[in-house]
């Protein structure tokens, strides 16, 4: 494997994560407000919080893998781009990694205990985590280009398409809409990356490590790639079926 291809394999792989995480995010930062009826919006009660991230909560974990999946490569094949982008954006990368914490451990805790207080508390640090981890990795992107204002910008273009895209999955998985609007927010979440790769490829793959070192990583990743790929194959049978009322939320 040769750097160019290392490159669209970490491409792939940062659109992997933030389609499947990007809906988790999205998600988690509208758990608290839902549209009522009459168009306002509302406070959404515990029981359909727990269907929301029981929507979204099998594409937790394989999302993961695709963004350990992606750190590995960043790290071990392109280490020149790792070390420019934490030069200027050390700051954003601590506030990705500690909200990504937040976010798991709201997940993962909000349900551990009975009581309201402790649902509540953990679901508003959920929210704002969710909220961060988004802005957090657009803002990384905005680093990428060089640019204070692209950083602001795609941090916010990031909530956003997020919200969108956490909503049409949502949606999807409870049975109120199709597919189609699943796969037109999984566009807008993944341009950035996109966008942000080919205006950075002269860059990336100009600093990748030596042809010696990427064949050896060319071993390693025959052997890691089934083992992603057949994560996400099961992550799509779980949520390829809608979620019903009868299923067991563990969230």
């Amino acid at each position: 494997m040769n750097a160019t291809t290392w490159a669209v394999l970490l491409t792939v792989l940062l659109v992997g994560w933030v389609v499947l995480d990007g809906a988790v995010q999205g998600a988690g930062a509208t758990l608290l407000q839902e549209q009522g009826p009459d168009g306002k919006e509302r406070r959404r009660p515990p029981a359909r919080r727990r269907m929301v991230l029981g929507a979204v909560g099998p594409l937790l974990l394989p999302g993961e893998v695709w963004l350990v999946a992606a750190l590995g490569v960043l790290i071990g094949v392109f280490p020149h781009a790792e070390a420019d982008l934490l030069a200027v954006g050390y700051p954003v990368a601590i506030v990705l990694v500690g909200s990504w914490a937040l976010r798991d451990a709201g997940i993962w805790l909000r349900s551990r205990r009975p009581g309201n207080v402790w649902r509540d508390v953990w679901d508003v640090v959920l929210v704002v985590a969710s909220i961060a981890l988004a802005g957090s990795w657009g803002a990384l992107l905005g680093i990428a280009w060089g640019s204070g204002l692209a950083a602001l910008a795609l941090g916010v273009a990031a909530v956003v398409v997020t919200r969108l895209h956490g909503d049409a999955v949502v949606a999807w998985r409870l049975r109120r809409t199709g597919l189609l609007p699943v796969l037109v927010t999984s566009v807008m979440v993944a341009a950035p990356v996109v966008g942000t790769a080919i205006a950075a490829w002269p860059r990336l793959v100009g600093g990748a490590v030596s042809e010696e070192a990427l064949a050896t990583l060319g071993v390693v990743a025959l052997v890691v790639l089934p083992l992603v790929l057949a994560v996400q194959v099961a992550a799509w049978w779980l949520v390829s079926r809608p979620l019903g009322r009868r299923d067991t939320l563990f969230f």
